[in-house]
């Protein structure tokens, strides 16, 4: 080993360096989440609103445009707001992998479900298991980078939903939808707030 480092020209100090670094990086990542929690709760909400809209108005083609309009109307506004009070950043290396993920991961479901709005074909249980796996992957992909098996365990259950659509009677789908957005969305999103606000507090105490 210390042969090794000799030629390589790394010592034990950088590769602790390294590792500290790592470690750091990966819990400004969290960090970062954290700071955005309030997005995973706000389409948990936004996709529950038309889950309910669906089923008081039936007929209406328009309720799922409309809550996820205005999800993106709300989504833009907070993140202008927060551009413009400073409270913005654009991160370490982590927090930019993540944030490009769940970038393409939104444009791969605005692509998919967008023509599944307009052919009125978002009730069926392909549609809705694919919305799953593409949601399971980005939190398992984020999981991955961050090292963080709650976030893990939130991909492991989108994926476990995605599959039981097939297996379950279709009555039950729709408590299986609910239950995703409920915990997956905005439950996890409050448990990410709450971390990033539990490591401000513990900063500024130690400050």
């Amino acid at each position: 080993m210390a042969n090794f480092e000799a030629e390589s020209g790394t010592t034990r100090d950088d590769l602790v360096q390294r590792v500290a670094l790592m470690e750091t990086m990966i819990a400004e990542g969290r960090r970062d989440t954290g700071r955005f929690g309030w997005v995973f709760i706000l389409w948990g909400l936004v996709c529950l609103a038309g889950v309910c809209g669906s089923y008081f108005q039936p007929q209406s083609y328009w309720v799922w445009p409309i809550a996820i309009a205005s999800g993106f109307a709300i989504q833009f506004i907070e993140i202008a707001m927060h551009r413009r009070s400073g409270n913005w950043s654009s991160g370490n290396m982590k927090s930019r992998s993540i944030a490009a993920v769940w970038r393409m991961m939104g444009i791969a479901i605005i692509l998919y479900a967008a023509p599944a709005i307009v052919t009125h074909t978002i009730h069926q249980i392909a549609y809705i298991a694919a919305v799953f796996m593409f949601l399971g992957m980005a939190h398992a992909i984020s999981a991955v980078i961050l090292r963080w098996r709650v976030q893990g365990v939130v991909a492991g259950l989108w994926w476990a939903g995605g599959v039981a659509t097939y297996f379950v009677p279709r009555n039950y789908v729709i408590a299986i939808y609910v239950v995703e957005m409920v915990c997956c969305w905005v439950l996890f999103g409050v448990y990410a707030m709450m971390l990033e606000r539990r490591a401000a507090a513990l900063e500024h105490h130690h400050a």
